[in-house]
């Protein structure tokens, strides 16, 4: 039942007890609109939600006869694997299986598979919502598989662009130092294979070569090799910096220091940790995959991949089983960039100018928002930044 008049404009749903680096973004979102928001007392229109609010909060907007906006990242596309199979009972784990060998039931079986273990949560909040803004042109391309009606934008997230020191030209002398974040809880950001890659650097290519790995907490995902400890904790030129919570001390000092950051990720949709790290002045080496192309853009260098190769279903959470990566093609980006570095951290910069600070992404949301509010839908040409445009076609 509605109740009350609303008020014009938009409001957002702030839940400051979430921890996670999209959440990290969307109070930094909110604050930075905070001037053009309406109270949520004051029941305006229009209400963006990110994806992890609580659902009742958005039936309770959806009652009032708002308008519900949600932010949304990416969603659960593993396959059936044994490890996976083993979070449910033992007769639907057996259902699974029997579903999994039967090749026109294949897709099927991995659909309610994820749907039962992780993705109702997810489903819930859009098929409630009004209109859905995506963090990438991957995230977009995931939810068409469920949600090819639901009106939608794409935005990429932002983030705080620091002040840079005044660098000296890098010495050829000097090791290359790279950094990378650290995830003990998803094989697909493939923290296993950046720490091959140096490994080969030093043993292969001989190069003087030096990792920092940040946040790393001393829990190996169960999927990875057995050699992965040995690497994080017993060579000489892999270096480890323990769990943080904010960008400072240590943690902001080995970004300022570093030469690149390097993510493999396989099929994140929006690695925030990228974005938080592009925000010291870093260039980014990596594999062309999830949406990491929409956040790099040309301020780094990218291995092409193709994300759907092998079908909608991958390795995700419970294996380590991805698309091999060419050392030799990702060396040759690494030299490229290495040789035009301080070329490349301008371009870091004018892409914060222009994309990728909290403003630019704050003045996206607000454009969305203000024409959804007056006119219920978003234009073909909304200027929505790099790979902003209307996912509805």
């Amino acid at each position: 039942m509605r109740t009350g008049r609303l008020s014009e404009g938009f409001g957002i749903f702030l839940d400051a007890t979430k921890t996670t680096s999209g959440q990290r973004f969307f109070m930094q979102l909110g604050a930075a609109l905070e001037s053009r928001c309406r109270p949520l007392e004051q029941r305006p229109r229009t209400v963006l939600f990110n994806i992890s609010a609580p659902w009742l909060e958005i039936v309770r907007a959806k009652l009032r006869g708002q308008k519900v906006v949600l932010r949304v990242d990416g969603l659960y596309f593993d396959l059936p694997t044994d490890a996976f199979l083993r979070r449910f009972s033992a007769p639907m784990a057996a259902l699974f299986r029997a579903g999994l060998a039967r090749p026109h039931l294949h897709d099927f079986a991995c659909d309610v598979a994820n749907f039962l273990d992780s993705n109702f949560a997810g489903f819930l909040r859009i098929g409630l919502a009004d209109f859905v803004i995506y963090q990438s042109r991957f995230s977009h391309r995931l939810h068409q598989r469920y949600f090819a009606g639901k009106e939608s934008c794409i935005v990429v997230n932002g983030s705080h662009y620091v002040a840079q020191p005044a660098r000296p030209e890098r010495n050829p002398h000097d090791p290359v130092r790279l950094v990378t974040i650290y995830d003990d809880w998803k094989p697909s950001k493939r923290i296993y294979d950046v720490l091959r890659f140096v490994e080969w650097l030093v043993n292969v290519r001989h190069m003087n070569v030096e990792l920092t790995v940040l946040g790393y907490t001393g829990r190996i995902p169960a999927s990875y090799p057995a050699d992965a400890r040995t690497l994080l904790e017993q060579r000489a030129y892999i270096k480890t910096l323990p769990r943080f919570s904010a960008f400072e001390g240590d943690i902001a000092a080995a970004l300022l220091a570093a030469d690149c950051y390097v993510s493999f990720s396989f099929r994140d949709p929006c690695p925030n940790a990228v974005i938080e790290a592009m925000a010291h002045g870093l260039p980014v080496l990596g594999v062309a995959s999830g949406g990491l192309p929409d956040i790099v853009g040309d301020s780094g260098l990218l291995l092409p991949a193709d994300d759907f190769e092998c079908g909608f279903f991958s390795a995700h959470r419970f294996e380590n089983h991805f698309p091999a990566i060419d050392f030799p093609a990702m060396c040759r980006l690494l030299d490229e960039l290495l040789s035009s570095l301080p070329e490349f951290r301008q371009r870091v910069r004018r892409r914060f100018e222009t994309q990728l600070s909290i403003a630019a992404s704050a003045d996206r949301y607000a454009a969305a928002l203000s024409r959804i509010t007056r006119h219920g839908w978003v234009p073909t040409q909304t200027p929505l930044g790099d790979g902003g445009r209307r996912a509805r076609p």
